[in-house]
């Protein structure tokens, strides 16, 4: 196997020739936009590699090296130089593209930092030969954050060509620049290695699947071997010249199994990684998705939105390496014949909220564009902070759901230790508890342990008495002897996998609704950047932020941080709860034995009445669809106010009438 002597010295002999590209073509073709995978389209290849995988060789035991998600370390060990030019990240290759020019090859590698055109530098090999290429050999645009060149008479002759394409930084003098030895946080000036290897290249492009099917946290296992033994030759590709002169078209991929997607955000947070939230700020963004066994996508199939923990990220569920082991994915995905999807969420730690937020939602509508999904079966879940994600996402959209599991899942952004206050305060917008009523048609499962030592579990058990208190079909299953990691070690999900299959499809339009609008709990400040995505988002996946169901355009009275309160009966429909009964067992399935309590809710018909009766608080106005609700265009009103209340009747989104509801002496 050849080692790779542009890692050690600058080239002399066999040095590849490449020049600038000068008044290019656009680039037209599709990529796949699944990681490790690759295609031919509009007579161009186009490989689409990981993401925030720029960690380098693996060179040794842990070095201490900072890390930005703290549960999930990087294999390897590499950390940038401080400073603007770098932003932990300026090596990141997230596209390479090649098409032929002549008797020539033009590539251009897609990079997702680029702020200085003479921070990075790429190492190619193509055949035989190899150089470094830089800004000085390159058309480097800043603004594209492209790396774009022409390697001459690679395409005379060759039916094929083999391509190897890293990258690393530039030491000045069109090299690559070589590591130091030690730790990011005592020599912060310099590319430091951990431990001492000859490599210079911090990421490699073509990391395919079938190198790195599972991978690290960030899917650099392979490749960090692989520079720590400057032996790339797995990491080359062949370029068939033949298909690209005849414009040939391969299609995207349909792998089953765990796949990392890319998506181009909306979100202009800048380029980089931070150390503070929101961390993982360029423009393409990760997310984890599972293809069930058998995957037809001329039919719909369920998709399952679930959220990260805390300290983690989106590879948080993929398994490890171990292809005989039954992984979260698997059973949830194969179980349930769902796609099941999980953000980043661009950190660690932003408790799905603002930026956090909006990327879950930008990640659920491009699994939507992407796969044959139902919308009617569209199910939400996540562990510790992705339960608070569920509790979040299940009060704001309600109608979207069609069931939900919180595994040890906070009701707030932090502790609640009850009978003390909940984190922030009673006030706080970030807490779920008081928007509870919103969940009345959305099933939930809670799993918890008593000794959880991060999620009091006193707290969640007040969560789930208050699901009770409003007589919401649920369970609770507390587990006496497991703490907050029992669940993920054991990873065993028979009985929310069954929850989810018993409540497979969302309710659409129910007789009742209760719903609470508290606009103060969109985003922090109400920023009106963040609040414009969130509207454009839930348009695009058929929710909207100011109702729920057949109610829409909830306006709250005044000004200020004011919760509306809206609890509407249609007479309409004929589907009507008739009672619930209370579940109270000791259970012995699952990963250990419980206490499980909760509600069952048993329906049944009513006649149809053209009559809309309730109760609203705090709201001035709000929009009823008479259609959806079974209602003619004048029902009959019994609506209890505690203020003049504007009321618009549509049907089929047109206005029918308008009522003014006074409020009762």
């Amino acid at each position: 196997m050849r080692r790779v002597l542009v890692l050690v010295v600058a080239l002399v002999a066999g040095s590849l020739p490449v020049v600038p590209v000068h008044a290019s073509a656009p680039w037209r073709g599709e990529p796949t936009l699944i990681s490790g995978t690759s295609r031919y389209d509009a007579g161009e290849w186009i490989y689409t590699d990981f993401v925030y995988d720029d960690y380098g060789a693996d060179t040794g035991p842990a070095w201490g090296q900072p890390n930005v998600v703290s549960l999930a370390s990087t294999v390897g060990d590499a950390r940038y130089p401080d400073g603007d030019a770098y932003l932990d990240n300026a090596a990141d290759i997230v596209e390479v593209r090649a098409r032929v020019k002549g008797k020539d090859l033009e590539i251009r590698v897609l990079l997702q930092t680029l702020i200085d055109p003479a921070a990075p530098a790429l190492w190619v090999r193509a055949g035989a030969n190899e150089r470094v290429v830089s800004d000085a050999d390159a058309d480097v645009d800043a603004a594209a954050n492209t790396i774009s060149f022409v390697i001459p008479k690679a395409a005379a002759g060759n039916p094929t060509l083999d391509l190897n394409i890293g990258a690393g930084l530039n030491d000045g003098s069109g090299g690559l620049r070589p590591g130091v030895p030690g730790n990011a946080n005592t020599h912060p000036n310099e590319l430091t290695t951990g431990g001492p290897t000859d490599n210079r290249l911090l990421d490699l492009a073509f990391n395919t699947r079938e190198i790195e099917p599972r991978g690290a946290p960030w899917n650099e296992n392979a490749q960090s071997a692989a520079l720590a033994n400057e032996a790339l030759d797995a990491f080359a590709q062949e370029i068939n010249v033949k298909a690209l002169r005849a414009r040939a078209t391969t299609p995207v991929p349909l792998d089953e199994s765990y796949s990392v997607r890319l998506f181009e955000s909306r979100q202009d947070l800048g380029e980089g990684m931070a150390s503070s939230f929101p961390q993982y700020r360029g423009r393409w963004q990760p997310y984890a998705v599972w293809v069930p066994n058998g995957y037809d996508p001329s039919r719909p199939n369920p998709l399952f939105l679930n959220m990260h923990s805390l300290s983690v990220h989106h590879n948080q569920y993929r398994g490890g390496n171990n292809a005989t082991y039954t992984t979260f994915y698997e059973q949830f995905g194969d179980g349930l014949d769902a796609v099941v999807v999980t953000p980043l969420a661009r950190g660690p730690d932003g408790w799905y909220q603002d930026q956090g937020l909006v990327d879950t939602l930008e990640v659920w509508a491009d699994a939507q564009r992407n796969y044959t999904i139902d919308p009617d079966r569209v199910l939400v879940g996540g562990y510790s902070m992705g339960g608070y994600g569920t509790y979040r996402l299940t009060t704001m959209l309600p109608d979207s759901f069609a069931s939900a599991v919180s595994v040890v899942g906070p009701p707030g952004n932090g502790i609640w230790a009850y009978p003390g206050p909940p984190p922030g305060g009673e006030d706080s917008p970030d807490w779920t508890f008081p928007q509870l009523e919103n969940t009345l048609h959305v099933p939930f499962w809670v799993t918890h342990g008593v000794l959880d030592e991060l999620v009091p579990f006193l707290g969640v058990k007040r969560q789930t008495d208050r699901l009770a208190e409003l007589g919401h079909e649920h369970r609770f299953a507390l587990h006496p002897l497991a703490d907050h990691l029992s669940f993920t070690v054991q990873d065993e999900w028979s009985r929310e996998v069954a929850w989810y299959a018993n409540h497979p499809v969302r309710v659409e339009d129910p007789a009742r609704i209760t719903y609470k609008l508290r606009p103060a709990s969109w985003a922090t400040d109400g920023d009106p950047v963040i609040l414009e995505h969130l509207r454009a988002l839930t348009s695009e996946l058929g929710a909207h932020l100011d109702g729920a169901y057949w109610v829409s355009d909830v306006e709250v009275a005044g000004s200020g941080d004011v919760t509306g309160s809206v609890d509407l009966v249609t007479g309409g429909i004929a589907r009507r709860r008739t009672g619930t009964t209370q579940i109270a067992t000791v259970g012995t399935d699952g990963p250990s034995p419980h206490l499980l309590t909760g509600i069952d809710v048993s329906y049944g018909q009513a006649p149809a009445e053209d009559t809309l009766t309730g109760s609203l608080t705090d709201v001035s106005a709000l929009t009823v669809d008479v259609g959806r609700a079974g209602l003619s265009d004048a029902p009959t009103l019994d609506i209890e106010a505690d203020r003049a209340v504007t009321i618009t009747f549509v049907r089929e989104g047109s206005v029918v009438g308008v009522v003014a509801v006074e409020p009762r002496a």
